[in-house]
């Protein structure tokens, strides 16, 4: 006899890294592109870099960059000029550190602060300096505790760092503080997505929530999961 037996599915967890653009607040100015020198509308952005899961920005990894797009080449310009952005980007990392350890000398003072942990807990993601984001909630306990947001980063900080189940234990923590908590309904959902094998049914819920919660990106990340269960 043949085995028949079905091949065991294999998966892939996708780390990497996308630009999200935004726009600066402040109407387009009319101009002449230097590109295309047409007459146009130039419109001021920003753009930031975010680490990303299954293509789920997680953490901002850098700083935003300010950038102007020609409204009818969609050409981008670099604003400020090239050298002040070499001095930006040159300085940032040490700007940084410098914050990330005055932070952390705050808490020491105030060690219940939740809203000094959660920056601190920001900071180290955006470095992508994780184990310091676990040593930092290992150490002010009673800050990360006493607050579902401190919670719900700290979770996505586990998620960074492809510890899903961990990660999920501490969302679960946030929303049993506060039901309608966008972020801990959305991350929870990756985490599902990201287990071993991956939990679909649960990802498919905490999806739904997060987008009866508010969530922005709830949509497409139901779209993902239901896609991924039609597919198993």
């Amino acid at each position: 006899m043949h085995d028949r037996r079905r091949p065991r599915r294999g998966f892939i967890i996708l780390f990497g890294t996308r630009n999200r653009i935004t726009g600066d607040g402040q109407p387009p100015m009319p101009g002449v592109c230097p590109s295309c020198r047409q007459p146009a509308q130039i419109a001021g952005k920003f753009y930031r870099q975010w680490f990303t899961l299954f293509f789920i920005p997680i953490f901002p990894i850098s700083g935003s960059q300010h950038f102007s797009e020609c409204g009818n080449c969609g050409t981008q310009f670099r604003v400020p000029p090239q050298d002040l952005l070499r001095a930006a980007a040159a300085t940032a990392g040490h700007g940084d550190t410098q914050r990330a350890i005055s932070l952390y000398n705050s808490l020491r003072e105030s060690p219940t602060d939740a809203v000094l942990l959660n920056e601190l807990l920001e900071l180290y993601g955006s470095m992508q300096e994780f184990s310091q984001a676990v040593s930092a909630a290992s150490a002010f306990p009673q800050a990360l505790n006493g607050s579902e947001r401190c919670m719900t980063t700290f979770g996505r900080v586990l998620l960074a760092m492809n510890n899903p189940p961990e990660a999920v234990r501490w969302f679960d923590a946030a929303l049993a503080r506060n039901r309608s908590l966008a972020d801990a309904h959305y991350y929870k959902s990756v985490a599902h997505l990201a287990m071993r094998p991956p939990q679909l049914e649960q990802a498919i819920a905490a999806a739904r929530a997060a987008r009866s919660a508010g969530h922005p990106d709830a949509e497409s990340l139901l779209r993902e999961a239901e896609g991924r269960a039609r597919q198993a």
